[in-house]
């Protein structure tokens, strides 16, 4: 792996999905390719946005009651969005065509250039392509985030 504070490009970033049949419980090391597939040539990667509810904390007894207080509430992963080269009848892309039909709930993980990665979980809840006359045809794939995403920065900071 590459240093992980210096400052790249995202070309080379790679989106991977678990392999059926693996059970994640058993994925010691989430940079490690073994128990993945790779999905297809990225062309744009937008990771699912973080977010916090803001919950109100006012009360009627409070002695600064012109302030509003809030405090954190719960938190999203949001949705990931991944734009791919479509290639019509790839294995890989099949497997999401497959994944919107079934529903399917898996994880899936973004492999940056430096080697770190971000893992998330989630389902496929919008799959689209674009095919222009003169450019390559891509596919937007949008992943539904379920639960805590571990991200590069909690991975890198536990690596063995």
């Amino acid at each position: 792996m590459t240093d992980p504070k210096k400052a790249m490009k995202g070309a080379g970033t790679t989106f991977w999905r678990l392999n059926d049949g693996t059970d994640i419980e058993t994925v010691l090391d989430y940079t490690e390719d073994t128990a993945w597939s790779q999905l297809a040539q990225v062309k744009e990667f937008q990771p699912g946005e973080i977010t916090v509810e803001d919950e109100e904390d006012d009360y009627l007894d409070d002695k600064d009651a012109d302030w509003g207080k809030t405090s954190p509430g719960k938190k999203s992963a949001g949705e990931t969005t991944i734009t791919i080269a479509w290639k019509p009848g790839e294995t890989a892309q099949q497997q999401l065509d497959k994944d919107v039909v079934d529903g399917t709930i898996t994880y899936y993980r973004a492999k940056y250039p430096n080697g770190a990665v971000d893992v998330w979980y989630g389902y496929v809840n919008s799959l689209g392509k674009a095919i222009p006359i003169n450019e390559k045809m891509t596919r937007t794939v949008k992943i539904k985030n379920v639960g805590k995403p571990k991200t590069a920065e909690e991975l890198l900071a536990v690596a063995p």
